[in-house]
């Protein structure tokens, strides 16, 4: 038998949420400039890389080309503490329309001391973190109104960093590299900075099924020593239905696709989900995400002392009591917002 979700003025222990238009209120052109948000998002890597490619087909304006080519080289905005954030880019109305579309929410536990640094592990990875990206980089989902005075950065590969125009937009997002440096630097800042990290990374992306929550999550204490070394507390977040968004092909580590992604991942870093969804015209296949809604609750702050060389069990000690914390969360909401799960939470070894 189907559960039925909770209205929200009953769910325990969420404090505050923010809000959500009902699909029978919505237009078709609200429809379809939701749409358009998120497949300009899709798209926007291979949008900028291949305008800037046909920029170079125009001779005039090769030396301001080759002058940016040379900034880009010089400037390491994305790991040192350089504020390049746009507050009027990331509450723009496209980001509010992108969150709608699915929709993303947020659901405050606790209040946030903004005279603190946070890290928010973010879980699960699912396989594009979109709930990430609306939730916390941008002002879709009201995360400023929700905890006002924290300033986060979401965190990403180097990589992105190096594509010529998008990563000036990543930048006015306030997105960051999540290299060690980058991230040192950005809680040691000021009051209030603090970091998003999709803890499970491009390994946990290979495990993502709709209906089902596996984590990679015993084997990471970089965030842990992270929080110890800044002095940062650790948020443990959760994100019902980012796994439900796209399904993905059968890629058991006994199939030659799986192979082929752990050799990717192992030279490159990352790795590449064969995944797919609705599409952009129809609602049967295509890469763009299905519209279910992402529930992102942010849990309780675990606070740690400031230390330069915490021991193991001390490391050991902090990552049970985040994962605790995680559960918790899973086991508190997991019938409000994912009554239709086909699996428990499960931790990978």
């Amino acid at each position: 038998m189907q559960k039925e979700t909770k209205p929200e003025d009953s769910i325990p222990g969420i404090l505050e949420s923010t809000p959500v238009i009902p699909k029978h209120k919505k237009s078709h052109v609200s429809r379809l400039l939701e749409t358009l948000a998120v497949f300009l998002h899709s798209v926007s890597l291979t949008l900028t890389a291949s305008w800037f490619t046909i920029l170079w087909m125009f001779l005039p304006i090769w030396p301001i080309l080759l002058v940016y080519i040379g900034w880009l080289v010089y400037d390491d905005a994305f790991t040192t503490s350089k504020d390049r954030q746009s507050s009027r880019l990331r509450g723009a109305a496209p980001y509010h329309w992108f969150c709608h579309y699915f929709p993303i929410r947020l659901h405050k536990t606790a209040n946030l001391d903004p005279k603190k640094n946070y890290i928010f592990g973010y879980h699960p990875h699912g396989i594009l973190s979109l709930g990430a990206f609306g939730g916390f980089a941008t002002q879709g989902a009201g995360f400023s109104k929700l905890f006002p005075g924290i300033n986060t950065s979401v965190l990403t590969l180097n990589s992105n960093f190096y594509v010529p125009v998008y990563r000036d937009y990543l930048l006015a997002l306030n997105v960051k590299s999540v290299s060690k440096k980058s991230c040192v630097n950005i809680l040691t800042r000021n009051p209030g900075d603090s970091v998003v990290i999709v803890i499970g990374g491009a390994q946990e992306s290979l495990l993502s099924r709709p209906g089902q929550n596996n984590l990679v999550l015993k084997k990471r204490l970089g965030f842990v020593k992270l929080a110890f070394l800044t002095g940062s507390s650790l948020v443990p977040c959760f994100a019902f239905g980012e796994s439900d968004i796209f399904e993905q092909v059968d890629n058991n580590p006994q199939t030659r696709i799986y192979r082929f992604q752990e050799i990717v991942k192992k030279v490159a870093g990352f790795t590449i989900p064969f995944f797919y969804g609705r599409g952009l015209l129809n609602k049967t296949f295509g890469l763009m995400p299905w519209r279910k809604p992402i529930n992102i609750v942010v849990g309780e702050p675990i606070d740690l002392p400031k230390k330069s060389d915490p021991t193991s069990q001390e490391l050991y000690e902090a990552q049970e009591e985040y994962i605790r914390r995680l559960e918790g969360i899973w086991n508190n909401y997991k019938d409000v917002f994912v009554p239709e799960r086909v699996k428990e939470l499960h931790l990978a070894a």
